[in-house]
């Protein structure tokens, strides 16, 4: 069962935010703690040079920030021993202006620690100064300007962490870069940066006071679920699970993160049921069992209450009976997979799945219809025919077993792994050729017909190609355009 994606990634959607918020209310001075505010020379010198560095030039204005600056670093180490809080409130706004955004951070911090009313006006200061570093990093993104983009949302982030955009949007960028990494090392490494980073976006999102309900919701979405995407691809199926579940508190039944959240899970099951065979007999290995069966039971219950609903498309039945063969619930995959074929009668893999759990459920009546519906849809395919011959043989049907089996004798090709898929109106047919007795370079014509959805022919497609060596496997591949909605195919050799 594959894990199904929702188009929520943040990085392509950055948006510039607003430019400045208002202070919120501050606290009666009588309520603060610790060392009152004083100004001095320090504070006036730097508040000088900032009004002058208003409307110059960039360097002109850099050199009369950097002198308010040096001002104030002289007052800090004059003063070591009796901190003035104002002096740091300023050196803060100052560092922030030169994008010196981590001593920002902690001139603030040492402002706040010293004098506890400075809470509303420090929170301000930092808002508008991640406001400043968020808006140029959208602007290097929207460039192509990758790295500076980055060091831009990092700057954000550390002077501003109640806001997750910052997060959303680093989080998002090295998972991209993850998924285009060729070495394992480096793709692990930005794979785990990646889900720090939307750890964190949670984190900021769930507390933050200046997103509104829709913001919040929005930004929790896309980090839960893409969260969710990374820890399942770095195999840590129950934190994979944890997370869908929280993106499911925004937006409860989502099909796509329940169907996620039962494969992780199911994934989880089998993990820990390989893991206790390798055990010796005992209490580590029974616990572990245990836990393998208690995580089967919650994939059960997803899968139970996805089969219960009826707005599910032919693809979702699909994956869910997948996900249920892959923990042995094989008469529960017929029924998704009957669903799924109710909606697409020609819906090859699903057919095949279906065989599949028939058998493995033993009902061997069923079995002989959709073995030969197998056969007389992909009739060079040699596991079809044997299944219906098992299904003959089953239900004690030996002469029709034993023609079957005839038929797979005399067959001179098998055609196997054989898939259609789409992309923007260009089908691609693919697949695998045996050849068993013809000879070499013979032509092999085979034609293709095209479902709609009702089970109607809506197109046809023949593929010439010469037989390989004898015994050898040898690709197919075959690509045309359409614009009809495909959605099954069946195919015969022709030209014989």
């Amino acid at each position: 069962m594959v894990l199904r994606r929702l188009a929520i990634l943040a990085g392509s959607a950055a948006m510039a935010l607003a430019l400045m918020a208002l202070p919120r209310p501050a606290a009666a001075q009588d309520d603060c703690v610790g060392e009152k505010p004083r100004g001095g020379r320090a504070v006036t010198s730097a508040e000088l040079y900032v009004d002058q560095s208003r409307g110059k030039t960039p360097a002109d204005r850099r050199r009369l920030l950097e002198q308010g600056i040096a001002a104030l670093e002289v007052d800090i180490d004059e003063n070591a021993d009796r901190p003035n809080p104002q002096v740091y409130l300023w050196a803060g706004r100052i560092y922030a202006d030169l994008d010196r955004f981590a001593e920002a951070d902690a001139a603030w911090t040492m402002a706040l620690d010293l004098w506890s009313c400075y809470e509303a006006r420090i929170d301000t200061l930092r808002f508008n100064a991640y406001v400043r570093a968020f808006n140029r990093a959208v602007g290097y993104q929207g460039a192509g300007d990758v790295e500076r983009a980055r060091e831009g949302y990092q700057n954000a982030w550390t002077v501003y962490k109640k806001d997750p955009n910052p997060m959303l949007q680093l989080g998002s960028m090295y998972a991209h870069d993850a998924t285009q990494a060729t070495d394992p090392a480096e793709r692990d490494e930005l794979q785990e940066q990646a889900i720090e980073y939307f750890q964190a976006a949670i984190v900021a999102g769930s507390a933050s006071e200046r997103l509104n309900e829709q913001q919040r919701d929005e930004n929790m979405r896309s980090a839960s679920f893409n969260l969710a995407q990374l820890l399942a691809m770095d195999e840590r199926f129950e934190e994979a699970a944890a997370a869908y579940d929280e993106f499911l508190e925004y937006e409860p039944g989502n099909v796509d993160a329940m169907s996620n959240a039962a494969v992780v899970l199911t994934r989880a099951s089998r993990k820990y049921r390989s893991d206790a065979v390798s055990m010796e007999a005992g209490p580590d290995r029974e616990a572990l069992l245990t836990k393998a069966d208690s995580v089967q039971r919650v994939a059960l219950n997803y899968y139970s209450e996805l089969l219960a609903r009826e707005d599910l498309d032919a693809a979702d039945y699909h994956n869910i009976g997948v996900g249920l063969t892959q923990i042995g619930l094989h008469e529960e995959a017929v029924r998704a997979f009957t669903a799924a074929l109710d909606l697409e009668p020609y819906r090859a893999n699903s057919l095949e799945q279906l065989g599949l759990s028939l058998f493995n459920s033993a009902q061997f009546d069923s079995l002989v219809v959709v073995g030969r519906a197998l056969v007389e849809r992909y009739p060079l395919n040699m596991n079809n025919l044997a299944m219906l011959a098992n299904a003959y043989r089953e239900t004690e049907q030996v002469d029709s077993a034993l023609a079957v089996l005839q038929r797979r004798e005399d067959a001179e090709l098998d055609f196997v792994q054989v898939r259609v898929e789409s992309e923007e109106g260009t089908y691609s047919i693919s697949g695998s050729l045996v050849n068993f007795k013809l000879d070499v370079g013979a032509n092999v014509q085979i034609q293709f017909d095209f479902y709609d959805d009702l089970g109607e022919i809506i197109q046809s497609e023949t593929i010439s190609l010469p037989a390989p060596e004898q015994g050898n496997l040898s690709p197919v591949r075959h690509s045309f355009e359409s614009d009809a909605l495909i959605s099954g195919f069946t195919y015969a050799r022709v030209g014989t």
